[in-house]
């Protein structure tokens, strides 16, 4: 942007979180939460540092003293669990009334 560019609001207007967004998201991470709290502790475990930390196969061997193999075979079995959990829960979400 030149300095002689007018300022377009719109493009650089930060998006600000409602009271709605806030509770939608809360109520997503509780039902993240729930969801992960079915999983078995090695499941839990592995399935956190993938997907919420963000840690590679290898990493994940290494912190959690697994072999390699171990680590990709441990991932998707918690994956169909923990989607299958929030299934049910939003299924249960959705029959409350307001």
């Amino acid at each position: 942007m030149k300095m002689t560019d007018q300022f377009d609001e719109e493009l650089h207007m930060q998006s600000s979180a409602t009271s709605e967004s806030i509770a939608i998201a809360g109520d997503a991470r509780e039902r993240l939460t729930r969801a992960l709290e079915t999983l078995p502790p090695r499941f839990r475990e592995v399935i956190i540092l993938r997907e919420l930390e963000g840690c590679s196969h290898k990493e994940i061997a290494r912190i959690t003293s697994i072999p390699m193999g171990t680590v990709m075979s441990s991932l998707s079995r918690p994956r169909r669990q923990l989607h299958s959990a929030l299934a049910k829960s939003a299924e249960g979400e959705g029959t409350h009334e307001l």
